[in-house]
C-alpha cells in the first residue's frame, strides 16, 4: 500500500474511534476519518506523516513482521526512544495481534534480558545507541528473540534494518483481515512495573481494557484534539495512554521528543491542548515560568506578573470544592483575575502551554502547591491517580477539584478503602494479570475484580480520593508512631521550587530526618539572587547561603506536620538525582532502599 492506495471502507469505520474496540479498529477509523491530518512529526518538522501515510508505512511494517514469523500473540520489544519508527512499529505489531511493548531506554541488559525471556518477545527493535546492551541481553539465557532490528545506521551480521522488514512482506499478505480478526480480550500490550519491589512484572493488557479507558478519559475529561508531544515512553503507562492511543481518538497530530532535554523545544514547536506528565517536568516548568518572570527587564511589568500570580493563587484556592468562599466571592475574584491574565499569555507561549486545555499530572504525589500555582497562570491542572495496573482511572476536573486530592473516579471506574486503608479499584480498564505470575496477579486482583493497588488513601463525603502513601513505605518511628514519607516530603518540596528530590528517614528511629536535592535549574537561577553566580552547582548548593534558603523552606514545612512528622535534621546531597539512575526508576519514584544503602553513611551521622 502507498499514500495513493483507496482507504479500506465499511460500515464499522464510519463511527467514532472511540467506539472502536480494538487498537487497530480505532487507528483505521481515524485514517478513514482524517486521512490528510497531520498524524507524527519530528520536532522541527522535517519529518511529518498524515493519517494516510503513517497507515500505508503501518500496513508495509505489519506485512513484513508477518513475513519475519511474527504471529497473532507473539510479542515484541522496543528499546527505542520516542521516535516515529516507534510508534510505527507498535501499531503495525498491533495490526497484526502481536503484542508490542517498550523496554526503558535507561534499562541494563541484565534488565533487558529479563522483560524479553518474560515476554517471550521474538522480535527487539532498538537503535546503534541502545544496540550492545540488547545484544547482550538477547544473548541471555532462554531468551527467545530470532531477530534484532535497528532504525538507524547501517545493520550487521547481528541486525537488520528496519527498512528491510518495511520492504519483505509478501504481495498476498491480507492485512485487512489481520487486524479484523482482533478480539477485544486479546492482548494489547505489556506494560511492566517500576521495580521498586522487586524484578519488574508484566501487566497485560487488553483492546477491551484500553479502549474502555478511553471511553472513560473522553467522558470526564477535554482529551487531545489537535496536538500532543510523546516524551513520556511506551514502556510508561501514561505514554501510551495519553499520547499513543489518545491520538487515535480524534487524530491529534503527535509530535516526538526522543530526549528530555528536547522537550522544552518540542513544546515550543507543537503547542499541545492537552499533556500529561510526571510532577517533577511540572516542577521545571514552573521554575521556567518563574524565571520569566524573574527575567523581566521592565519592572513595572514585572511586578504586575507577580501580583497576577499571587492574585491566581487565592483564586485558584478559593474556587477548589469545599473552600468555604461563596459562589459570589469567587466569581468576582476570578473576574479580577482574568483582567490581568493576559499579561502571562506570553510567557506561557515562549515555554509552549499557551493552548493547554487540560494539563494532567500524576505518577508520583504532586505537592499542592503546584497545581494551584498552574491554575493560577491559566493552565487547568488536574491531579490524577493511574498505575501499571490500573491504567489512569483518577482525577479532578477542571471545574470540579480538590487539591492534594487525585480526584475521583472517572466514569465507569469504582473506588473504595479497605479496612486497612488500601485504594481499592475496579473498572474494565484493570489489567488481566501479569505475565507468566499467575500467583503475584491474584495477590493484587481479586476474583471479584476488585485491584489492590498498594497505596494507602482516603475518600472524602465528596468522593475525592487522597493517596496517604504506599502501603509498604509506611514509616513507623521508634514510639510506634505511623507517619506517610510522601505526605513529609510533598510538605517540603511544596515550600520552595528549589528542592528537586526529598526523602523522609525514620523507620525505627526517634525523629525524621531527610536527605535532600535542589533543582539544578532552579539552582542557577538562585545563584543570581544569592550572588553566587558562575559558580559550579555543587558549590552553589554547599554555599551556606543555599543550605540557609533550604533549611528555611524545611521550617516551613514543619509548621505544616504533626510533632512526630517534622524533621529534625536534613543533608543536602550534592548530586543530581536522574530518572533511571541509582536512586529513581525511570518514572521518577525514589528507590527507597537503594538510596537508604547508597547514602547509609550519611545517614547515620544524622543520628550520630
Amino acid at each position: 500500500m502507498d499514500s495513493s492506495t483507496t482507504l479500506i471502507s465499511g460500515p464499522d469505520l464510519e463511527g467514532p474511534p472511540l467506539e472502536a474496540e480494538t487498537v487497530p479498529e480505532a487507528f483505521q477509523r481515524i485514517v478513514r476519518q482524517r486521512p490528510d491530518r497531520l498524524a507524527l512529526r519530528n520536532i522541527d518538522g522535517s519529518v511529518a506523516l498524515t493519517w494516510r501515510e503513517l497507515a500505508a508505512r503501518v500496513e508495509k511494517v505489519a506485512a513484513g513482521l508477518a513475513a519475519h514469523g511474527l504471529e497473532h500473540g507473539d510479542a515484541l520489544a522496543l528499546v527505542l526512544p520516542n521516535s516515529i519508527e516507534c510508534h510505527i512499529v507498535d501499531y503495525a505489531a498491533a495490526h497484526i495481534g502481536a503484542v508490542p511493548f517498550a523496554v526503558f531506554n535507561s534499562s541494563p541488559a541484565v534488565q533487558i534480558a529479563h522483560q524479553l525471556r518474560n515476554s517471550d518477545a521474538k522480535i527487539v527493535f532498538t537503535n546503534q545507541e541502545f544496540r550492545q546492551k540488547v545484544l547482550e541481553a538477547v544473548d541471555s539465557q532462554d531468551v527467545t528473540v530470532r531477530r534484532v532490528v535497528v532504525v538507524d545506521g547501517e545493520a550487521d551480521e547481528r541486525t537488520c534494518h528496519v527498512a528491510d522488514i518495511e520492504g519483505s512482506g509478501a504481495a498476498e499478505f491480507d492485512f485487512e483481515s489481520a487486524w479484523r480478526s482482533i478480539k477485544p480480550d486479546d492482548l494489547a500490550t505489556l506494560i511492566y512495573t517500576s521495580g521498586t519491589t522487586g524484578p519488574p512484572k508484566g501487566a497485560e493488557w487488553s483492546h477491551r481494557g484500553v479502549m474502555c479507558n478511553q471511553r472513560s478519559l473522553a467522558a470526564g475529561l477535554p482529551i487531545p484534539r489537535e496536538s500532543l508531544v510523546s516524551f513520556l515512553p511506551l514502556a510508561h503507562a501514561g505514554g501510551r495512554v495519553t499520547v499513543h492511543y489518545m491520538a487515535l481518538m480524534h487524530g491529534a497530530t503527535i509530535t516526538e521528543c526522543p530526549d528530555m532535554a528536547l522537550l522544552p523545544r518540542a513544546l515550543a514547536a507543537a503547542h499541545p491542548d492537552a499533556f500529561f506528565s510526571v510532577p517533577r517536568l511540572w516542577e521545571k516548568l514552573r521554575v521556567a515560568v518563574e524565571g520569566l518572570v524573574e527575567a523581566e527587564s521592565d519592572p513595572q511589568l514585572q511586578e504586575r506578573m507577580r501580583r497576577v500570580i499571587d492574585r491566581g493563587m487565592r483564586w485558584a484556592r478559593a474556587c477548589e470544592r469545599g473552600s468555604g468562599v461563596s459562589e459570589q466571592d469567587v466569581a468576582k475574584m476570578a473576574a479580577e483575575h482574568q483582567e490581568d491574565l493576559h499579561l502571562l499569555r506570553p510567557l506561557l507561549g515562549r515555554v509552549g502551554l499557551d493552548n493547554v486545555v487540560s494539563a494532567f499530572v500524576g505518577g508520583a504525589p504532586a505537592g499542592r502547591e503546584l497545581s494551584l500555582f498552574f491554575r493560577a497562570v491559566g493552565i487547568p491542572m488536574l491531579d490524577a491517580y493511574g498505575s501499571t495496573e490500573a491504567s489512569l482511572v483518577l482525577f479532578n476536573q477542571i471545574d470540579n477539584f480538590k487539591t492534594a486530592t487525585v480526584g475521583r473516579p472517572l466514569p465507569g471506574v469504582e473506588a473504595r478503602v479497605a479496612q486497612d486503608g488500601e485504594l481499592l479499584l475496579r473498572s474494565d480498564s484493570t489489567f488481566l494479570g501479569y505475565r507468566k505470575q499467575e500467583d503475584a496477579a491474584r495477590e493484587v486482583l481479586e476474583p471479584d475484580g476488585w485491584l489492590h493497588t498498594g497505596d494507602i488513601a482516603a475518600i472524602d463525603e465528596d468522593g475525592f480520593v487522597s493517596i496517604v502513601d504506599r502501603k509498604k513505605e509506611i514509616i513507623i518511628n521508634s514510639a510506634g508512631k505511623n507517619m506517610s514519607p510522601a505526605t513529609i516530603e510533598s510538605a517540603v518540596k511544596d515550600q520552595s521550587s528549589l528542592i528537586d528530590q526529598v526523602v523522609a528517614i525514620g523507620d525505627g528511629r526517634r525523629y525524621v530526618t531527610a536527605l535532600i536535592t535542589v533543582d539544578p535549574e532552579a539552582a542557577a537561577t538562585e545563584a543570581y539572587r544569592l550572588g553566587l553566580e558562575g559558580k559550579a552547582y555543587e558549590e552553589v548548593v554547599a554555599s551556606p547561603r543555599m543550605c540557609a534558603e533550604v533549611s528555611e523552606a524545611v521550617q516551613r514545612a514543619n509548621e505544616t506536620l504533626n510533632r512526630n512528622e517534622q524533621i529534625k535534621d536534613f543533608v543536602l546531597i550534592r548530586s543530581v538525582w536522574s530518572p533511571g539512575g541509582d536512586e529513581l526508576t525511570p518514572t521518577g519514584k525514589i528507590r527507597r532502599r537503594e538510596v537508604q544503602s547508597k547514602y547509609a553513611e550519611q545517614i547515620k551521622n544524622l543520628y550520630a
